[in-house]
């Protein structure tokens, strides 16, 4: 007797749990052991050393997938997404275990995003009528597609900056998109996502620990940004006939697949936006994330990761419901007024005295451990006592 999908899935999620569950803590001890820790910068929400191998954990997890997934049929699949994966876990562990430049990391994903390409499903080929365009030529598809893993790796990485947020976003990414390759029976993805959401559960309990904390570090944050580029890129190559289990048009699938990743495409739109205006560097270090405006407003880092998830669950929510009802022109629409009220209320908050004050104290407190000796020179103390002077309402 077959055993039912869903009963393969729920042992699925629940093995990944555990054995992810069981390599934390002897990560987290090898980290400790060997030094491997993310020391407090001038921009960081964190006031204390803390190991940061916890993506070692997922890539085993992925390799074990792959291992018990693998097949004739899905051999070059599985191929083709091992070898990427590789590529980008030991580009992240190379960047945790020694800074690297941001152009060597870009190079990892390069070589990563290049071995993705040569497979049909990991490549925006057509957009089926979205914003008009239609069949892409063979090297705007390749160069849109690049554009598109790029920006949503980093992105990604970008996000994993208090304790929780990145965990909770990609639960809240991996079971969006899960749910939707379940509905149109692609079950080997389906799989892949709840294997991401396993092993997220399992690292969510030591990340938001105060005894036990671990980070995931480059190396977990790559290869999740990576995922989540292969699930959206995979959601846009499906075929008509499959997506009508979903009651949307091919033309309207880039929109559900931007309002699953709301909130690390939000941010980093934002982010960017923000230094344009300023006049700064792309890789420019601040304070201008989602996360760091929620936690300088009072909140816990808990609080504000699930408030980040809950966020980005109604925002898809809210356009799923106006593609089901409506049109792409109309939930276009819900989904821009969306960013524009979170635009909105994340300046409000961030301008408020209590926010400031925050700022200015978590300044205060990394400056004392980043300058220990009693006797400071008055000249850096002045340097400090201006760069105090230049916060403001808006921007850190």
């Amino acid at each position: 007797m077959l055993i039912p999908e869903k009963v393969i899935l729920l042992l699925l999620l629940l093995g990944t749990f555990l054995l992810v569950s069981q390599l934390l803590p002897k990560v987290r001890a090898l980290s400790l052991k060997r030094g491997f820790v993310a020391i407090p910068e001038n921009r960081s929400s964190h006031t204390s050393i803390t190991p940061s191998f916890g993506g070692v954990s997922f890539y085993i997890a992925l390799l074990v997938f792959f291992i018990i997934s693998f097949s004739q049929e899905n051999g070059w699949l599985i191929g083709t997404l091992l070898f990427a994966i590789s590529v980008i876990f030991f580009t992240g562990l190379k960047d945790d275990l020694k800074d690297i430049s941001p152009k060597a990391k870009l190079l990892g994903q390069w070589i990563a995003i290049c071995a993705l390409l040569v497979h049909p499903e990991f490549r925006i080929t057509d957009l089926h009528g979205f914003l008009g365009i239609k069949a892409l030529p063979t090297l705007f598809s390749v160069l849109f597609s690049t554009f598109l893993y790029v920006s949503l790796i980093n992105a990604y990485n970008l996000i994993d900056g208090i304790d929780g947020l990145a965990s909770i976003i990609g639960i809240v990414v991996a079971s969006a998109f899960g749910l939707s390759f379940f509905i149109i029976g692609l079950y080997f993805y389906v799989g892949l996502c709840v294997v991401i959401v396993g092993m997220l559960l399992a690292f969510l309990r030591f990340n938001l620990s105060i005894k036990r904390k671990l980070f995931m570090g480059d190396t977990g944050s790559l290869i999740l940004g990576l995922l989540f580029g292969i699930l959206a890129m995979r959601l846009l190559s499906v075929g008509f006939s499959t997506l009508d289990a979903l009651g949307i048009g091919r033309s309207e699938t880039p929109l559900l697949a931007l309002a699953i990743l709301s909130i690390p495409a939000f941010d980093i739109v934002r982010v960017v936006c923000i230094r344009k205006i300023h006049k700064k560097p792309f890789f420019s270090p601040d304070r201008n994330h989602l996360h760091h405006v929620l936690i300088d407003s009072g909140l816990s880092h808990a609080k504000a990761s699930f408030l980040a998830g809950g966020i980005n669950i109604i925002l898809i929510g809210v356009v799923y419901a106006a593609l089901l009802q409506y049109d792409l022109g109309t939930a276009s629409i819900v989904l821009l007024a969306s960013y524009l009220v979170l635009t909105l209320s994340l300046f409000i908050v961030n301008k408020g005295l209590g926010s400031k004050r925050k700022k200015v104290k978590l300044r205060r407190f990394l400056f004392k451990i980043s300058h220990p000796t009693p006797n400071l020179s008055t000249k850096k103390q002045l340097k400090f006592n201006k760069k105090l002077k230049l916060i403001r309402i808006f921007f850190f």
